[in-house]
């Protein structure tokens, strides 16, 4: 990861369905399984959903074609365009509080300085991964900006339409364990790998990308 963050949104939520994922995500990435058929073509349709979405908002300025990859970028651009006067609107919008980075679907900045998040996702319902995924991002947002005035969740209903649902009670309500979750696995990153026995969390909400490695390990520690 960049040097100057440490966790994104991505890395949060894998660490909340298994915390070996913390320290399997930052120094073993090269033991994950390629994602298969299925899960590219899961991927295809939520980046199309997401474009759908993003279609309601013609002004908005699309901070991930100013930055190419390049994290920093994405956070200093931001910045430049939130401080301009006025209503404004971004995709990929990069914040960033502490070490913790996060790239937001939909940022929009209201005439009186407050801020609306959307977040998308191709599902019809609010799993477990999305709500860790949002309440992070409220985190970082809060913290960084803060007037949030909403914070969103976009999901599909029917055939590609869209229920838009305000969470930010919820995000609100779990502030206190996003801190203390980030504390935990900043400790996970200074020690060795977590002994975590395989279960249900290799399955839930998603297969984990590293369940091949864990298994083949399980496998050499029973033969021995």
């Amino acid at each position: 990861m960049s040097k100057f963050y440490t966790f994104t949104k991505t890395s949060f939520v894998r660490g909340m369905q298994c915390r070996k994922l913390v320290y399997l995500d930052k120094y073993c990435s090269k033991l994950r399984t390629p994602p298969d058929k299925e899960t590219l073509l899961r991927f295809r349709k939520g980046r199309e959903f997401e474009q759908k979405f993003k279609d309601l908002f013609p002004n908005a300025v699309d901070v991930k074609k100013h930055c190419s990859l390049r994290s920093i970028k994405y956070v200093e651009f931001t910045n430049s365009v939130l401080a301009t006067k006025g209503c404004v609107e971004l995709f990929e919008a990069g914040v960033l509080h502490g070490d913790i980075l996060v790239l937001t679907d939909v940022l929009r900045k209201n005439e009186d300085g407050t801020y609306d998040v959307f977040e998308v996702k191709h599902s019809e319902k609010i799993n477990s991964a999305i709500a860790w995924d949002v309440a992070v991002q409220y985190y970082v947002c809060k913290n960084a900006l803060g007037n949030i005035s909403s914070f969103n969740v976009v999901n599909r209903c029917g055939e590609g339409e869209f229920v838009v649902t305000d969470v930010t009670a919820e995000v609100e309500a779990k502030l206190k364990l996003v801190h203390e979750n980030l504390d935990a696995f900043r400790e996970i990153l200074q020690g060795f790998e977590p002994d975590v026995p395989m279960g249900p969390q290799c399955d839930e909400p998603y297969v984990c990308d590293f369940k091949r490695y864990c298994m083949a390990k399980a496998d050499t520690q029973c033969s021995m």
